[in-house]
């Protein structure tokens, strides 16, 4: 379980995001696909995170992992930025098939940062995703900034799941 959080965690982490923002063209993607197998393409079971689940209140769930300082996992997880940190929490909420939002949260929501991502359905084949990174919230929020660079790599590389999918051009 642990393991497969590492993998959320190590994107969340890492310092830098390669190419940048700048490739992030458009933030939002039409294709001709129904939402619900839009997002079981981005999120379905076969890409389980192994959180465990808190909560499933209907169609909405919430997935947490919180990970403290006296954990054996710590320094994977650990915000290089901010050694004095004792607590990350890693949430991942979803209210199926309409939103998905990520989060990560040092401290216990003292320093956050997330990604939501919207499944507007335009037509019964007709899917629009759309994505937004949160601002950084919090006091002493220095030290975040690499988060929200994964953040947005994060969404890239979700949205890149699209690609199977034929893409709808929208009217300007």
């Amino acid at each position: 379980m642990i393991g497969k959080l590492m993998t959320i965690a190590a994107a969340l982490l890492l310092a830098g995001c390669g190419s940048g923002v700048s490739e992030l063209v458009s933030q939002t993607k039409t294709v001709a696909a129904p939402r619900e197998e839009v997002f079981a393409k981005m999120f379905g079971d076969d890409q389980q995170t192994d959180l465990p689940l808190v909560t499933n209140g209907g169609s909405t769930r919430l997935y947490e992992l919180v990970i403290e300082k006296d954990d054996p996992e710590w320094p994977a997880a650990a915000p290089k930025e901010r050694p004095e940190a004792y607590k990350v929490k890693f949430a991942v909420a979803m209210e199926i098939p309409r939103e998905t939002h990520i989060i990560y949260s040092v401290d216990d929501g003292a320093l956050s940062t997330g990604l939501k991502f919207t499944f507007e359905e335009l037509a019964p084949d007709k899917t629009r995703v759309a994505f937004t990174v949160d601002e950084t919230s919090g006091h002493d929020t220095q030290g975040l900034t690499v988060n929200e660079l994964k953040m947005h790599a994060i969404a890239r590389q979700a949205l890149g799941k699209l690609d199977d999918f034929d893409e709808v051009k929208e009217p300007a």
